[in-house]
């Protein structure tokens, strides 16, 4: 750690937090020990705040008291984890229709608007306390922390920029706040080698030691850089978020910046759920704040997954379905850490495919297909039926008969012979106006 990062970490942000009456600095040093609790221990305070939370939501919240009403169960009922998970789940249409009545009419603390566009682009509008805002990042930070990375070393952000007008006073905090934490945000809406080679010149000038950033956008600028025999020194990791990581991403990043990729997943509901440490062997879960659960028993496999908000008291999240599949594994991490661990997260629901027969098919099938396919540039699987596929590819030259029918093989056995495969090769793979890249687009999962 640097002693600018020293001094902003003990001094600087206490201090400023401590002025505005906020607990983000006690959420964090706290974080830093209870990571190294027992997995017990952990789940012990799970259940403690869980506790809490249930118990206020039952008493001020109007949408849950009906719907677990109409479900017959009463908060008493709740006496351990399994009597939790008989708890109905909270779905995205849920939110959206009934947000009001799903905050607490009890609510002392400074409530923070957010909203989250969603894959269908339809926005989720919630809100969260401030309180609730300090455990995500105090979490956060934490979990980024596990790359090495901490507060006030320099950091390429490859993120995306804000929409509509900003006024001149946010965007002056906004540029103090980056300037004071030391870091350089590059907008990767449009990506063009004008872009890339505008980045490469601020990211030398800047001196960052971490990257930050889409996936996509991490692979572009990793591209890049090798494909013009450029180097950007001086990286010590790289972190991912947004999209799924596959091991192709983690060589390119090694081979461009020398560095190891670090892979986080969050949202835009909870902020960071969980992160890699350096093992790599799965994402721990910031457990202390976030409960997460997979729908179906974890001996069935990966399944969607559920996350309960355990300190959002102004408007609850209860076993809020995320969109996402994965499987959670409690075993202990080899760095010690008794937090659990997601093993994988293995694509957005909308990401997800089915077969005829209603299997699901994750979407990281089709990035281990194409993986040995050098004719082929990107791709995009669009399931426009569940008897139909379209594969979309960008091309480095004509692709071969033998590759062609190899596709269509396996494919067909994943997800049988009466399935349509078409491959057609395209310009460019669209983005979506996020920023963000989709590999695979599903049906969904009917409800």
């Amino acid at each position: 750690m640097t002693r600018f990062s020293r001094v902003l970490e003990s001094a600087f942000i206490p201090a400023y937090y401590g002025l505005r009456r906020r607990k983000y600095a006690t959420y964090r040093g706290f974080l830093e020990k209870s990571q190294w609790w027992t997995s017990e221990q952990t789940r012990q305070f799970q259940w403690q705040a869980l506790q809490r939370l249930l118990e206020h939501t039952f008493r001020t919240v109007p949408y849950y008291r009906r719907k677990y009403a109409a479900a017959g169960i009463d908060h008493r009922d709740i006496r351990t984890f399994t009597d939790f998970a008989k708890l109905p789940p909270l779905s995205r249409a849920e939110v959206n229709s009934h947000r009001d009545e799903l905050c607490s009419e009890i609510t002392t603390s400074k409530l923070i608007h957010h909203a989250t566009g969603g894959s269908s682009g339809v926005p989720t509008r919630f809100v969260i306390t401030v309180d609730s805002y300090d455990w995500r990042c105090a979490a956060s930070d934490r979990a980024y922390s596990w790359s090495g990375h901490r507060l006030g070393q320099r950091t390429l952000y490859l993120w995306g920029a804000p929409l509509g007008n900003i006024s001149r006073l946010k965007s002056t905090k906004v540029a103090a706040h980056r300037m004071l934490r030391r870091e350089l945000f590059v907008p990767t809406f449009i990506q063009t080698p004008e872009l890339w080679h505008q980045t490469l010149k601020r990211a030398l000038q800047f001196r960052p030691r971490f990257i930050v950033g889409y996936v996509s956008s991490i692979e572009q600028f990793a591209s890049f850089l090798i494909s013009e025999k450029l180097t950007l020194p001086g990286i010590q990791a790289v972190i991912s978020a947004a999209e799924p990581v596959h091991e192709k991403t983690r060589q390119l990043v090694m081979q461009a910046f020398g560095a190891p990729l670090y892979n986080a997943y969050g949202s835009r509901e909870f902020m960071s759920i969980a992160a890699e440490c350096d093992q790599h062997r799965g994402l721990h879960i910031n457990a202390e704040n976030i409960l997460v659960e997979t729908e179906l028993a974890r001996s069935e496999g990966p399944s969607e997954l559920l996350v309960t908000d355990l300190h959002n008291f102004g408007m609850p999240f209860i076993r809020y379905r995320i969109g996402d599949v994965g499987a959670i594994d409690d075993s202990m991490c080899s760095c010690g850490r008794g937090l659990p661990l997601i093993r994988s997260v293995e694509g957005r629901v909308l990401e997800v495919l089915r077969t005829p027969s209603g299997r699901i098919v994750p979407g990281e099938f089709f990035p281990h297909l194409f993986k040995d396919f050098r004719e082929i540039r990107e791709f995009q699987v669009q399931q426009t039926s569940l008897d139909e596929i379209t594969v979309y590819v960008v091309l480095n030259g004509q692709i071969l008969d033998s590759s062609q029918k190899l596709i269509q093989q396996e494919i067909a056995r994943v997800f049988g012979t009466e399935v349509r495969v078409a491959v057609t090769p395209v310009a460019a793979i669209p983005q979506l106006p996020s920023g963000k890249r989709r590999v695979t687009v599903g049906l969904g999962l009917s409800r």
